[in-house]
């Protein structure tokens, strides 16, 4: 392939109506390097960077239906603009680029250091370019911005406003050489000199750089159905999918009566219990915070709603739903296609997705973001009463699956697309992934960090988890954010029917900030129950960040509870006093502190504590269970180890691998003692709907007695 001149003076008119499209003007060598172009059409996200006081961003414009084009502006020439708006329409001028990954390489070495060399191109005409550009991960071709104006567009007829993944084109390469090593410039000359013959060129692939007083409850996990679920196929689950908030809110409390009557969004109430735990023979005392509110459930209204879906379209999404998309072994299961299941994890986050948009308000706004290795924005944000709904269903259950899992860059690009929207608007990002990321940002504490920011600027989170195999570990750290929470899909159907019931309140959060402090005398807190990732501080201090409405029926509502234990430490006369604290927004800060008379011997305050506690055994079995049986999943039961080590497998700390159920003789035993105790409780309280736990442990004894005729 020769070097062609691209040094052109002309500007190029790309537009949908124009000579050419860019994907066409492109292959055909109508546009390349230097050249200068105009194109006008939709704006439809921004990337931002920062490197030290250097500000560049990448925006992304529609052109077409069938293609979307990456502009760049400059670090010299742009700061971060915050003006642009989704859904408008730009006139935008520049000159044609070429990302630093795809320019061509030379066979030779640089003369200087040895160092590898690359074509010299536009990214190398502004300082910062080409390092902002690795780092917004540009497309291989690009348009560096010299003017961007807004055209008027009329946006009163509904409008399919659907744009399909961008299709990569290579542009001509031209110019001189850039050492990637040194920086050293080198010239055709240079190399023909010192190698001799004329210059050989090779096109590096570019890499591939989510009424009633109503009750409250916590955010985070909203169900245990993952635990359950992984128990029913044979596998073991992981101990965080059994969150005990999650658990909890498979449940319905009694609501109290608080004797606080202050016009109040949260009305805590508090309850006592005393007892013998039957399987550990040890006493055990508990306090539980009741989660009510003042205000009914006919008071109750959402504000409006920007809400942006983050569809996960990585190639794990492509795994049948009840089945691991990585062996034991940690190898990825290939499924020949006549057993393939119609039920993937793609086809459930569709069509949960579709659920989702049928529980929207005309005048809420939905944006629609896919990645897998790099996000993509399929749907700017566009109010539901001028989006043709049913075209944007139809093209949601036509997404397809393939490639990795870059999480980072996809909450980024749903972020961005709310960082404008009108602050008297709830803003949420509903991403619905299997939490398996492999590209990009992967580390927890860093993908924690980009939903922390975003709450801090009034943007929320609901996850939703994808496939028994979902990271829940993940999941835990993530929805425990403030104003965020998590949901595992079982079915589609299933999780239709609980954005029927449920929609306006797990969308709305009410109360921040809830922080629960233990003073006591005599004791000391042993264990915390309802909250995510409980992190008690020197044995007595609980924070909550976001408590949202709940469900109440018949003087019940789900999961509003919080349960502490207390362990004895002396045996003088013991003390106990809980203090309050939370905000309620706009400025306004509430709190209370009570004096609590711990009872001795056995008794409850009510059925709701004392169904909290079974639960919270339960809860401690269950977990430990599961802990137990994954970090021995190497060794079978005689303690022999199977220490083979097989080909090297491309799994990371995030990607999930299947544990076959295995249980102790010592665990069944506990099991069998857990099971009366559930049963006991379940009629001393007249509750029946312990009754799904009992099962679960009916499941694992089975498994017990299999193994057991087996052997």
């Amino acid at each position: 392939m020769g070097i062609r001149d691209n040094r052109k003076s002309e500007v190029l008119d790309v537009t949908a109506e124009g000579e050419y499209t860019w994907d066409e003007a492109v292959e055909g060598e109508q546009i390349s390097e230097g050249t200068r172009v105009t194109l006008t059409g939709e704006f439809v996200t921004q990337h931002t960077t920062r490197n030290a006081s250097v500000v560049a961003s990448r925006i992304s414009i529609r052109i077409d239906e069938d293609t979307l084009v990456d502009v760049m502006l400059t670090p010299c020439d742009f700061e971060e603009r915050f003006d642009l708006v989704t859904g408008a329409q730009y006139t935008v001028t520049g000159k044609v680029a070429t990302s630093p990954t795809a320019l061509p390489r030379h066979e030779s070495s640089c003369p200087d250091c040895g160092g590898a060399l690359r074509q010299r191109g536009v990214v190398d005409s502004t300082e910062g370019l080409a390092t902002a550009v690795t780092s917004l991960n540009v497309g291989d071709h690009f348009v560096v911005c010299d003017e961007i104006h807004r055209v008027a567009r009329d946006l009163n007829e509904k409008t399919d406003d659907w744009i399909p993944r961008e299709r990569q084109s290579r542009p001509i390469p031209s110019g001189r050489y850039l050492c990637v090593d040194c920086g050293s410039d080198v010239s055709d000359y240079d190399l023909t000199r010192e190698h001799g013959g004329e210059p050989m060129l090779e096109m590096d692939a570019c890499a591939a750089p989510a009424s009633e007083s109503l009750g409250l409850s916590v955010g985070g996990s909203r169900d245990a159905t993952n635990f359950r679920e992984n128990i029913h196929e044979g596998y073991v689950p992981q101990p965080d999918a059994l969150a005990y908030e999650g658990l909890f809110y498979d449940y319905r409390f009694p609501t109290t009566e608080s004797e606080h009557t202050e016009d109040a969004l949260f009305t805590p109430t508090f309850e006592r219990a005393s007892a013998r735990n039957p399987v550990t023979g040890e006493r055990e005392v508990y306090l539980s915070v009741g989660l009510d509110s003042s205000l009914s459930s006919s008071e109750f209204e959402r504000p409006p709603l920007d809400v942006v879906a983050v569809l996960d379209t990585s190639g794990s999404m492509s795994s049948p739903f009840d089945e691991y998309y990585y062996d034991s072994t940690g190898t990825r299961r290939e499924v020949e296609d006549e057993e393939k299941s119609n039920d993937t994890k793609m086809e459930a986050a569709a069509a949960s997705l579709c659920a989702l948009t049928e529980q929207l308000a005309p005048d809420d706004q939905l944006g629609v973001v896919l990645f897998d290795s790099r996000a993509h924005v399929a749907k700017p944000l566009r109010d539901v009463q001028s989006t043709d709904m049913d075209a944007i269903r139809g093209h949601i259950r036509d997404v397809r699956a393939g490639g990795g899992t870059n999480m980072g860059e996809g909450f980024d690009a749903a972020h961005q697309m709310l960082a404008e929207m009108e602050p008297d608007r709830e803003q949420r990002i509903v991403f619905m992934t299997d939490a398996m990321p492999n590209t990009g940002t992967t580390r927890s504490n860093q993908l924690v960090d980009l939903v922390a920011d975003a709450a801090s600027e009034g943007t929320h989170t609901t996850f939703v988890g994808m496939g028994l195999d979902e990271n829940a570990e993940l999941a835990s750290d993530l929805s425990a954010v403030r104003g965020a929470n998590h949901y595992f899909v079982h079915s589609a159907s299933e999780f239709e029917r609980r954005l029927g019931e449920e929609f306006d309140y797990m969308v709305s959060p009410l109360v921040f900030d809830l922080s629960l402090s233990v003073d006591t005398e005599g004791y000391e807190v042993d264990g915390a129950y309802g909250v995510p990732n409980a992190d008690i501080e020197d044995g007595r201090v609980l924070d909550v960040t976001t408590l949202f409405p709940s469900p109440t029926s018949n003087g019940e509502s789900r999961g509003g509870v919080i349960l502490v234990r207390l362990h004895r430490t002396n045996s003088e006369e013991p003390s106990v006093e809980l203090d309050l604290s939370w905000d309620e927004g706009e400025g306004v800060t509430r709190g209370t502190r009570v004096a609590v008379d711990v009872p001795s011997g056995k008794h409850f305050d009510g059925s709701g504590i004392r169904k909290a506690v079974v639960l919270s055994r339960y809860g401690r079995v269950l977990r430990e269970w599961a802990s137990w049986a994954r970090s021995v999943s190497a060794a079978d039961q005689t303690g022999i180890v199977d220490d083979w080590v097989g080909a090297r497998t491309t799994r990371n700390e995030h990607e999930r691998g299947s544990v076959p159920i295995r249980i102790s003789n010592s665990y069944a035993a506990v099991f069998r003692d857990l099971r009366a105790h559930i049963v006991s409780e379940s009629t001393e309280i007249d509750d029946e709907t312990l009754s799904r736990e009992v099962e679960v442990l009916d499941s694992l004894l089975a498994h017990t007695e299999e193994e057991r005729r087996s052997q």
